[in-house]
């Protein structure tokens, strides 16, 4: 050792501790990458480590204490700035031997003095002997004869670390240790996002990548991508040699070569750094691991959003999608009208049309190689394409969607352009919701491309639930097959189903397509046919039609866009019911459609929008289209705006006009009241029909019992002619289903030979046979004519008590007319007329009408009645006439 005066050197940070008497330093920066430098505690020597195995080397095993050693040294010294003085350098390798001094002033510490005294160095072996080395010498020998640290004896076996170099079956220890905060330590930092970890105190050396980044690397060759340093030395000096906590998300390698699987994992203490890199642009999302995240993936594309928005680093040359929707369109609310295929949907915003294509998915394509014939039939022979349109179809159709556009693809390839959006349903997300169920799979974008959904990450797991319970597409097992048959054009087939279609009354169909105003392509479930259908009893006026094959475009009427319009938006891809009346000789079906229990014919009539077809005349809903026609002209709707109509008033009206009232002589019939409603709504057999009624119960009866319906064999559906117990005689009897109830198992019945109205469990009904189905209800639905039943609670109950004690045997039944679907009556009883009756009593008003040249003689009786009544004060009008203030001069109104 020489005298010559020492330089003590300042300002440096320790980086890394290899061992216990072996240190990296870190300097201050200047102008490039800090300056380092390896220092070998001088006068000391600790245990050596054990080292993993590299190459065809062997690993090591510790000496005694080597691991305590170092972690002594480690917690003392790692990330703290120290000053050292080199007093020796050994010659061989040029290492530097050093005092290394923590702390300032008084407070100042010996590093190499306090390793030997705590008993975790020995003095190290050398020849020359001055003052420096007796005194290491004298601390080592104190430490011996205390016994503690390295040189407590006892505990030398139990100090040598059992180090598993190398993980057998990663996946197996994954699983062991997922979900679970692990203690570890950061032995070396590989790049920005792979760490080199010893997890304490298990002592398993794992690498692991941070989940859902990637750093710029180092290339084999030596060179490395822009920013990797930085990003390399932002973790090491936040993270090397020192205590975290990390967890395990998963794993990096195919299981066919475990040995060289990674791990994938987030540390979560001292805090997350795969955030800080991605703030600081040294990092970029990758899909993925992303999708292994146990933190929330949004916070990384934030950061990331932050970063490209700041254009740091990796970002600085950031130019970012260019959106040609204007900011105040990115987010909007509608009605879901169509959905054209399983990411398409038409969205009606205000009175425009959006189409929108669902952002960052695929529907079902065919497998390459298929042939998945003409796009009219894809639908239903791609696998799991028909399930996705339904899936989409029963949730959206009809429903306020709302929208946020995420990215425009513009047009390419024959393609038009294309709005991209994520849209939600509530607080639910439309993309989400398919996925998961197997129905649609996640696109993938490039690594760098910002065009997707904003819940990207949210969608790849998603996908990932519906692999793992082999859902959907996801199925190894055989897809679901959907034979379809498609009658458009083919007269033969139709004509083959048309029988069975009239015989079965209101059939459940899909729109499908809403070719105009009145004609319709419907898919028929239950047969699974393919249809066109039109719609029976009105003229309807033509849409424009496109050039198609070479036929040259066509105009539309007057109002026939308007119509199609109109149709679209109350049944495009809605579940309706149909009656099918006849079959033209192309093909196509003829008949009435309802949905929501409106018959379109009569809607489209009502708003002028159709004329009534001299064919309705032979139809059960002439009166329905006639009156519907009779508002609209006096409305002067649409195709009607010319119309002119001569009316000769007379007196005060009522709603009743002339086409209600019946046209030939008034005839009388016997019948008996089989149901009451109230005092002027009844339900009543002829009895005539007595005998023929009776006889189809017997046998109807017969049948069921001879023939019992199996359990769960039919299924209810409105509309439908079926047979139903009736609970008070647990009779069967032919009713008509009204409600089929969507909570229980219930179902609403008309009984359509009796009037009244029940509501039964499905189990109690059946399928009829055509022989009992086809035939009419016995029971018809009247109204006694001219009369206002009361409002009033109490004078209810009286007038239907009267009327029940009056219609206990026979009566007599006159038709003057109709109101919707009852006839309007007058009923006798032993020649007692009950509305009559009624009226004189003060029980009811008498409505004034506009026709009286047929039956002027009874409304004259009435009005008389209830005159008298008036006069008398009965009843009702024991305070007076209470009439006179509702006269339309007074302001009332019904």
């Amino acid at each position: 050792m020489d005298n010559a005066p020492k330089t003590l050197h300042r300002g440096w940070v320790v980086k890394q501790v290899n061992s216990g008497d072996t240190i990296v330093l870190k300097g201050r920066p200047r102008g490039g990458p800090p300056p380092e430098r390896n220092i070998s505690l001088a006068f000391i020597s600790a245990p050596k480590l054990g080292r993993r195995p590299i190459g065809n080397e062997e690993a090591t095993v510790d000496e005694p204490y080597a691991w305590d050693s170092r972690e002594y040294l480690r917690k003392l010294l790692v990330g703290k700035e120290v000053s050292f003085i080199v007093e020796y350098t050994i010659p061989n390798s040029g290492r530097e031997c050093a005092l290394v001094y923590v702390g300032t002033g008084e407070n100042s510490l010996c590093v190499n003095e306090q390793m030997v005294k705590d008993g975790w160095a020995v003095t190290r072996n050398n020849n020359k002997q001055n003052e420096e080395i007796a005194k290491y010498t004298m601390w080592m020998v104190e430490a011996q004869t205390s016994g503690i640290g390295l040189h407590n004896e006892e505990g030398k076996s139990a100090a040598v670390r059992n180090v598993n170099w190398v993980i057998e079956d990663p996946r197996m220890l994954f699983d062991e240790l997922k979900g679970k905060p692990l203690k570890a330590v950061v032995e070396s930092v590989r790049d920005g996002g792979t760490l080199r970890l010893m997890l304490v105190p298990s002592m398993h050396y794992i690498t692991v990548m941070l989940t859902g980044i990637r750093c710029p690397s180092f290339k084999p060759d030596g060179g490395s991508e822009d920013h990797a340093d930085e990003a390399r030395y932002a973790v090491e000096t936040r993270l090397l040699n020192k205590d975290i906590e990390i967890l395990l998300e998963g794993t990096s390698g195919g299981m066919g070569n475990a040995k060289n699987q990674n791990f994938v994992g987030t540390v979560v203490s001292p805090g997350n750094i795969s955030l800080f890199l991605l703030k600081e642009g040294l990092a970029k999302c990758v899909d993925w691991s992303m999708k292994l995240l146990s933190a929330d993936p949004e916070s990384y594309r934030a950061a990331t959003r932050q970063a490209k928005a700041d254009r740091k680093r990796l970002w600085k040359n950031f130019e970012g999608p260019v959106c040609t929707v204007p900011k105040d369109q990115k987010e909007f609310s509608g009605r879901v009208t169509e959905i054209v295929n399983g990411e398409v949907l038409v969205i009606k915003v205000g009175n425009s049309y959006k189409r929108v294509t669902m952002s960052s998915i695929r529907q079902p394509r065919p497998a390459e190689g298929s042939d998945s014939g003409p796009p009219s039939k894809a639908l239903y022979e791609v696998p799991y394409l028909f399930e996705a349109r339904e899936f989409l179809r029963k949730r959206l159709v009809g429903k306020k969607v709302n929208a946020t556009v995420d990215y425009v693809r513009p047009a390419a390839n024959g393609y038009p352009e294309r709005v991209c959006a994520s849209i939600f349903l509530g607080n639910q997300n439309i993309q989400e919701a398919i996925v998961s169920k197997g129905l649609a799979t996640v696109a993938w974008h490039k690594q760098d491309d910002d065009e997707r959904a904003a819940n990207y990450d949210a969608l790849l797991l998603a996908q990932e639930k519906a692999k793992k319970n082999k859902v959907g597409v996801h199925n190894t097992g055989e897809p679901p097959i959907h034979k379809v048959a498609d009658l458009a054009g083919n007269a033969a087939k139709s004509k083959q189903f048309l029988p069975f279609l009239q015989r079965i009354g209101r059939l459940h169909a899909n729109v499908e397509y809403v070719a105009s105003g009145s004609r319709i392509r419907v898919y028929i479930p239950r047969d699974t046919c393919l249809a066109t259908f039109l719609l029976s009893g009105i003229s309807c006026p033509r849409a424009a039609r496109p050039s198609i094959k070479g036929q040259p475009a066509t105009p539309a009427d007057p109002y026939g866009d308007e119509a199609l319009e109109f149709v679209k938006d109350q049944i495009m891809q809605r579940e309706v019911e149909i009656e099918v009346e006849s079959c033209d000789k192309a093909g196509n079906f003829i008949g009435y459609m309802f949905v929501e229990d409106k018959n379109m014919s009569v809607e489209l009539v009502k708003e002028g929008l159709a004329k009534m077809h001299f064919t309705a005349e032979r139809g059960k809903y002439f009166d329905h289209l006639s009156r519907a026609e009779a508002d609209a002209k006096g409305a002067q709707k649409r195709v009607w705006k010319d119309y002119v109509e001569t009316v000769v008033e007379k007196e005060e009206t009522s709603e009743i006009s002339d086409s209600n009232i019946a046209d030939s002589s008034p005839k009388l019939k016997d019948v008996v009241v089989t149901h009451i409603e109230d005092c002027s709504k009844l339900w009543v057999q002829h009895c005539a029909d007595g005998p023929a009624l009776i006889s189809l119960m017997n046998q109807m009866r017969a049948d069921l019992i001879s023939n019992p319906p199996l359990a769960g064999s039919f299924t209810p559906r409105v509309g439908l002619t079926c047979a139903a117990i009736f609970s008070e005689d647990n009779n069967w009897y032919r009713a008509k289903v009204v409600k089929v109830h969507k909570d229980s198992d219930n179902v609403d019945v008309l009984f359509i030979d009796y009037g009244n109205q029940a509501t039964v469990s499905a189990s109690s009904t059946a399928p009829l046979s055509p022989q009992y189905s086809s035939l009419p209800g016995a029971a018809s639905e009247c109204q006694l004519a001219f009369i206002v039943p009361p409002e009033d609670e109490d004078w209810k109950e009286d007038s239907l008590r009267e009327v029940q004690m009056l219609t206990q045997t026979k009566l007599v039944m006159t038709v003057v007319g109709k109101s919707g679907t009852a006839d309007l009556v007058s009923l006798s009883s032993n020649g007692t007329d009950i509305a009559t009756h009624l009226l004189s009593n003060g029980l009811v008003e008498f409505e004034k009408q506009r026709n009286r040249n047929k039956f002027g003689p009874l409304m004259s009786s009435y009005e008389a009645a209830m005159t008298e009544a008036k006069k008398n004060r009965r009843n009702r009008f024991q305070y007076g006439d209470f009439t006179q203030d509702d006269a339309k001069e007074f302001g009332y109104s019904k």
